[in-house]
């Protein structure tokens, strides 16, 4: 199965990306973790930050059990940043059910 977590903020007054990224790094890595993450700063609005998370590999069944594994890194990730952000606007998970390469053509 293939996932998305999708999470939209905005960065306080005053606080750069980098001074976000610096707090926001892991402090632990878990080898199997499944996510490889993207941020972007919105164009028009630099201060708003969308993070993607892709998830590849994992069964429904085992998300419990790997999001208790990363709990406690998660919790202390989030320690470290939330007076650096505003609450998210968007935080969800999605599964992936198409995936278009669009320089190609699409079969309906």
């Amino acid at each position: 199965m293939k996932l998305v977590a999708v999470m939209i903020r905005s960065l306080n007054e005053g606080v750069d990306y980098d001074e976000f990224r610096r707090a926001w790094i892991p402090d632990e890595v878990v080898p199997d973790d499944p996510r490889v993450v993207l941020s972007a700063l919105n164009l028009e609005n630099p201060r708003e930050l969308c993070t993607v998370a892709l998830i590849e590999g994992v069964e429904a069944e085992d998300i419990p059990r790997w999001m208790e594994r990363l709990a406690p890194i998660e919790e202390r990730r989030y320690r470290r940043i939330r007076h650096l952000v505003s609450e998210p606007t968007v935080n969800a998970v999605y599964r992936i059910v198409s995936e278009d390469a669009l320089a190609h053509p699409i079969a309906a």
